[in-house]
């Protein structure tokens, strides 16, 4: 990263500092903290323009000076895990001193509702919550104006609060049954877990906003710079046919009828929904303070019709790798949750679920360093909310353990490998077959659809063998295609011998 791109960066995370009295870190630097462990860790903010600031951690003194704008960085040398928390010192006329800082692993939980999900109203909370105590895991808890808010108007603080340097305020805390009961369940779980995996202090940033599409994550410059995605930046986006009708409807009902009073631009109101807002006013102000990783929980409403979910299949890899630039940490884990399961009654428009689960497993084919976990067995029929979130937690940890940190252990369902025909039957062969395919608690297998050459879905008799599951529907004598799971509420049983259960997926027969 050049110099000059790097002050840049800090001339937009850093905090404001009227006055300049005493220097002032970006917000991610505070109490009770985690830095990343064996990377060079940048560290920046603001102080009168032209001082000279000084940064002492670990033995270490770094020393830099503010430019004409007050902007100041200097970077750490790499460091060694540490669970004893130690001072980290800003000096530029006065210091500031920040207790408790620890050295160890650092993930990012993004997304929308499902990660955002706090661990107080988990199906496990009862029983987990007393058992929260965890000093070696913080957790910052990035809250957001208009949280809860749902379909009401803003009021006037929310409004107030709309613009990139104001919508996320939290702090990092110690992980206690408090901090840990407003946290994401997913995240908590997580971080819980690898903490016990790797032996040394996790943090855990949350930024996850109900609701949120993925574009309103993805930095405008790479939406703009994307042919197809281009379309999301046109005109007054509450008024842009491209973007998803309800998400444009929530932000009326948020905004009321005089929307812009939290800020605009040439694309309209500020609004957690807005293309690009949410990468502006969260992850941008993170950058380029160094993570391990990403956990991503995030696609609902992204999937509400076929066309954006065919769209969701470029912003979704754009994101990913544009992050990933914009970090400048390399191809970093991203790992990510499948869409999981509801029906279609009561409202919900999860027509499109089995291809948007589809189509992230693909995506999974493609993304260098990613790891996807199925939740699609964890659904509920009637709540786009499924309550287990411990148990998702527990897959990403089985994730980051194996894929991450070099364990030796199955960390995925089984995912489809390819279909053949074999006269009459069509054999389907599994990745991660850990132990042999299996069903849950032994019951039938159920789930499985073949197609013959008139493409019609009809249900299959099913025969597991090893890493195969060999489908046959009577009188078909030339099965084309194979399904499985493919309904918005799944009611496929697919395990691997860990019990891992196996991905929905649609394939068509490899050519005889």
């Amino acid at each position: 990263m050049g110099r000059l791109f790097f002050l840049a960066l800090v001339g937009l995370l850093a905090h404001s500092a009227p006055g300049f009295g005493r220097p002032e870190p970006a917000a991610v630097f505070q109490d009770a903290m985690v830095l990343q462990r064996s990377v060079p860790v940048p560290v920046w903010g603001t102080a009168a323009p032209g001082e000279e600031v000084a940064v002492e951690f670990a033995g270490q003194r770094k020393v830099g000076r503010s430019d004409a704008k007050g902007n100041w960085a200097v970077k750490l040398d790499p460091l060694a895990a540490a669970a004893e928390g130690r001072d980290l010192t800003i000096t530029a006329g006065r210091p500031v001193r920040l207790r408790d800082v620890v050295v160890g692993e650092v993930w990012v939980a993004a997304g929308q509702s499902n990660m955002e999900w706090p661990l107080a109203k988990e199906a496990h909370a009862a029983a987990e919550l007393p058992r929260a105590d965890l000093p070696a895991v913080r957790l910052l808890n990035l809250a957001y104006a208009g949280q809860n808010f749902f379909a009401k108007p803003f009021d006037r603080d929310v409004l107030s609060r709309l613009t990139p340097g104001g919508y996320f305020r939290g702090a990092w805390r110690p992980c206690s049954p408090a901090s840990a009961g407003e946290f994401s369940a997913i995240g908590y779980y997580f971080a819980k877990e690898v903490q016990k995996t790797v032996g040394v202090p996790v943090g855990v940033i949350h930024l996850a906003v109900g609701g949120s599409p993925t574009e309103a994550w993805v930095r405008p410059g790479a939406l703009a710079g994307d042919d197809t995605l281009r379309p999301l930046l046109a005109g007054n986006w509450l008024e842009n046919k491209a973007l998803a009708g309800w998400c444009r409807q929530r932000a009326l009902e948020n905004l009321g009828p005089a929307p812009g009073g939290g800020g605009a631009d040439a694309t309209g109101p500020n609004h957690p929904f807005k293309p690009g807002f949410l990468w502006d006013a969260g992850v941008a102000r993170l950058i380029p303070f160094p993570v391990r990783g990403v956990l991503w929980y995030q696609g609902e409403s992204n999937a509400l019709d076929a066309d954006r979910v065919r769209q969701h299949d470029r912003l979704f890899r754009i994101l990913v790798a544009d992050w990933r630039r914009q970090w400048g940490l390399g191809d970093f884990p991203f790992l990510f949750c499948q869409l999981s399961s509801v029906g279609t009654g009561g409202g919900y428009k999860s027509h499109y679920w089995p291809e948007f689960r589809d189509a992230q497993r693909r995506a999974l084919a493609d993304i260098p360093n990613a790891g996807m976990v199925v939740t699609s067995d964890l659904g509920h029929p009637t709540d786009v909310h499924p309550r287990n979130k411990r148990d998702v937690g527990h897959r990403l940890t089985l994730c980051a353990a194996a894929q991450v940190y070099g364990k030796k252990i199955p960390f995925s369902g089984p995912l489809v490998k390819s279909a053949r025909r074999e006269r009459s039957t069509l054999v389907v062969t599994f990745d991660h077959a850990d132990g042999g395919l299996k069903t849950r608690a032994d019951e039938p297998a159920t789930g499985f659809e073949v197609a013959g050459p008139d493409g019609a879905f009809r249900p299959a008799e099913v025969a597991l063998a090893g890493d195969t599951v060999s489908l046959s529907v009577g009188g078909l004598d030339a099965p084309t295609a194979a399904r499985y799971g493919w309904q918005p509420y799944s009611r496929g049983n697919l395990t691997n011998g860990a019990g891992l259960p196996a991905s929905t997926f649609v394939t068509t027969a490899a050519p005889k």
